[in-house]
């Protein structure tokens, strides 16, 4: 099915305890091309037995209502008709809530006041269901095909070689068709934990509910060190051990509300909800340690289990997407992994000295000249961040001169690297183009140091 066009009439069970509310929902669907008849019901018993008799492509429910929940709506759905698509339609719902709907089975959910998004989201399950649904045949259809196979071997014992070829080709198509069930799931089947997909979903869902709010989270990204060696010297299965004992550990450090996941083979993250400021990153990385510690203690195997961190902040002031602050979560995580510090993140507040030997080579293929004082954006571990309207080549190496007022130049040395994390930004005259660009030094000594410290307390930062 195109996921921009319904071509058939649909039938839409509607829990909605507001005719006026069910009406406009019809009319947002019919402007967006979707022809449907809506069947509106308003109390739990009407529902249970209109979910009983069937016939429905969708339901859409209100998630409060006077005599009965969207929760209770969703539960009996999901053991009644769990191949219809059901999606929450309301006039308000909070963050938590809207995850955990997510959680137990919801497709998607949509404020009464952006049904603009209602459609979008109708298709997208519709084409869902539809794949599920076509997935579902396949097996079927190699059922048969199994059972025919079998036939033959018993009636044609001449031709069993010939048959058990064929027989294998269908078993390997029908795990092929296996692994792709299991891939569109959203959970980890070894943790428990949601996996790269789960994680995606619920972390899109929960920025678009922070931008709109204006709310600030946290993007953790873990690495569990060592599991090459735990997997040498202990084997396979103690290695897959480990990963479930850091899942459990972070299953107690954190909150219900916060987004858990393992989207890598020893790579795991945490969106952390409703951050109070952007300096949670010490104590975070210490609940984590301490219950790391706390946890060797108990265990006392032959190892003790350790993590890698890196924590970027969400600001709905400047937006961007989820795979974006993973990216800048993950390098903060390695740059940890390679330094003796407990946690790296993107708001440290001091400058620390730092090397990136990966950088020294080869020839420089340009000066990145930075000219006035509110060119400068801020300090940061490793290096300064400013604007500026050069067009700068993704992680090239730059010689760097900034000329404070009066073009006065504050002498360096280095160079410094244009971080991939960074993304354009509103010019401040408004017409000339700005990117905003993070600059690290090679070489950041302790008189260095000082002479950026002197020059941005002279900028009055």
């Amino acid at each position: 099915m195109d996921n921009n066009d319904v071509k058939r009439k649909l039938r839409i069970l509607n829990l909605e305890d507001s005719q006026d509310d069910c009406k406009l929902i019809h009319l947002s669907l019919l402007r967006e091309g979707i022809e449907c008849d809506l069947v509106r019901v308003e109390t739990g018993e009407d529902f249970t037995a209109a979910v009983r008799r069937g016939g429905f492509d969708l339901i859409l429910s209100d998630y409060s209502l006077p005599s009965f929940d969207g929760f209770s709506a969703l539960k009996m759905a999901k053991e009644t008709c769990p191949e219809v698509p059901f999606i929450f339609v309301s006039g308000a719902i909070g963050e938590e809530v809207a995850i955990e709907t997510l959680k137990q089975g919801a497709k998607d959910y949509v404020l009464k006041d952006r049904l603009a998004r209602l459609s979008t989201a109708i298709r997208r399950a519709l084409l869902e269901v539809e794949e599920q649904t076509r997935l579902r045949q396949a097996e079927t259809e190699l059922e048969r095909y199994r059972k025919h196979l079998e036939e033959l071997v018993e009636e044609r014992t001449a031709e069993l070689n010939t048959v058990n070829e064929k027989l294998q080709l269908e078993l390997e198509e029908r795990k092929r068709l296996e692994e792709k069930l299991h891939a569109a799931s959203i959970t980890d089947e070894m943790t428990g934990l949601l996996n790269r997909r789960g994680f995606l979903i619920l972390a899109q869902k929960h920025l678009e509910l922070a931008e709109r709010n204006k709310k600030t989270f946290a993007i953790l990204f873990l690495d569990l060190n060592g599991l090459k060696k735990i997997n040498d010297e202990f084997g396979h299965r103690e290695g897959d051990r480990t990963l479930i004992d850091v899942s459990n550990v972070l299953k107690r450090t954190f909150r219900q509300a916060d987004i858990i996941a393992r989207i890598g083979g020893d790579e795991f993250t945490v969106l952390i909800a409703d951050v109070p400021d952007k300096t949670i990153e010490e104590a975070v990385a210490q609940h984590i340690n301490d219950n790391l510690n706390a946890f060797n203690s108990e265990t006392k195997r032959g190892y003790k289990l350790s993590v890698s961190m890196g924590m970027v902040y969400y600001d709905p002031e400047r937006p961007c997407p989820v795979e974006e602050l993973l990216d800048g979560a993950d390098e903060l995580m390695y740059e940890h992994k390679n330094s003796a510090y407990g946690i790296s993140s993107s708001k440290g507040k001091e400058i620390q000295k730092r090397v990136y030997e990966r950088y020294r080579t080869g020839e420089h293929p340009a000066e990145l000249v930075v000219r006035g004082s509110h060119m400068i954006w801020d300090i940061s571990l490793g290096g300064i961040s400013v604007r500026t309207s050069q067009r700068l080549t993704k992680n090239a190496i730059y010689d760097i001169r900034i000329l404070g007022d009066g073009d006065k130049e504050l002498s360096l040395e280095g160079v410094v690297v244009w971080s991939s994390l960074m993304r354009g930004v509103p010019a401040l005259d408004q017409r000339t183009p700005r990117y905003e660009a993070g600059l690290k030094f090679i070489e950041l000594n302790e008189e260095l140091i000082k002479s950026l410290e002197q020059f941005m307390a002279g900028l009055g930062r």
